[in-house]
């Protein structure tokens, strides 16, 4: 996790996430005292979804989370091919560790960032505006 989390901080002389957006993204964020999670008792349905989440962590982590976040993009040779380089993020989860992830490499390559409609799976929540816009995306470069 701190390995992740290094790759996340700006490089020296490079600024951090900040300004208006920033600040009204901290000034929205939920806190215990505006917004207090609901305790409500889950459905058996999503009990079975939890207790199985719960099993299938170990695999998520060593199989999904630890390669994907432990890889170590070459930016020398994104920076090369720029010019052809799409970096998409769903519009919204850009607070999120994929987005996240996605934006530091873009800023350090030099290319901006297409936000497409939904979140993380955007994709598979609004399929047809997700393929409108890629294509949009994809045409324009």
């Amino acid at each position: 996790m701190a390995t992740m989390a290094a790759g996340f901080a700006p490089e020296e002389g490079e600024a951090a996430a900040s300004g208006p957006e920033q600040a009204a993204a901290e000034e929205e964020a939920p806190t215990p005292e505006r917004n207090p999670a609901p305790q409500q008792t889950p459905t058996p349905e999503q009990a079975a979804t939890f207790r199985r989440m719960h099993a299938n962590l170990p695999v998520f982590l060593e199989h999904v989370l630890c390669p994907f976040s432990g890889y170590i993009p070459d930016l020398v040779a994104l920076k090369v091919s720029a010019a052809h380089l799409v970096v998409g993020v769903g519009r919204d989860s850009r607070a999120l560790l994929p987005a996240v992830a996605a934006e530091g490499p873009a800023r350090r390559v030099g290319v901006g960032v297409a936000e497409f409609p939904g979140g993380h799976i955007g994709l598979t929540e609004h399929p047809r505006a997700f393929a409108a816009r890629l294509r949009e995306v994809l045409l324009a470069t």
